[in-house]
């Protein structure tokens, strides 16, 4: 699709101090999650096979500062022109809040273009409060609440936004 350097230029990363690389199963294990993807992944036997999937099935990236990693992320089109984003944030994220906010939206708006994608959306816990008000940050509409849609029987809410 486009390579890491061309697409950190694209969304005015800071290279090397910030940067995005291909994502890893490595960058998993060395990502200090946050207490919703903990709990997620408890519910999975193998849950580095599904992020291997959404990976396989897209594109997918890791956000590395100064070798720590604050974001694994990607979008995997599940037909022609619709979409699926997803995000496993590092619990140290907030330590880069407006960078981390302003290359997501840039991103969206590539990987929209680049892939011909007409509608990306989000399906997101509907007890995950700051994932919830940050898709709305990004310009995602909410559209409803897919109820016991999670491993654990819990709700989730699905947010669109269209291009």
């Amino acid at each position: 699709m486009f390579s890491t350097e061309e697409l950190s230029r694209a969304i005015g990363l800071d290279y090397p101090k910030n940067k995005l690389v291909e994502w890893s199963p490595a960058h998993y294990l060395m990502c200090d999650l946050n207490k919703f993807d903990v709990n997620l992944a408890r519910y999975h036997d193998d849950y580095l096979s599904i992020l291997r999937q959404y990976a396989n099935s897209g594109i997918a990236y890791t956000g590395i500062s100064q070798g720590k990693v604050y974001a694994m992320f990607g979008v995997y089109e599940f037909w022609k022109g619709s979409a699926e984003g997803w995000l496993i944030p590092s619990k140290n994220l907030r330590q880069k809040t407006i960078p981390f906010h302003r290359t997501a939206l840039r991103f969206f708006e590539l990987a929209a273009e680049r892939m011909r994608i007409k509608r990306l959306q989000f399906t997101i816990h509907s007890q995950n409060v700051q994932a919830l008000k940050w898709a709305e940050r990004c310009y995602f509409d909410f559209e409803g609440t897919m109820r016991r849609y999670g491993p654990d029987g819990s709700d989730y809410k699905i947010y669109s936004r269209l291009f």
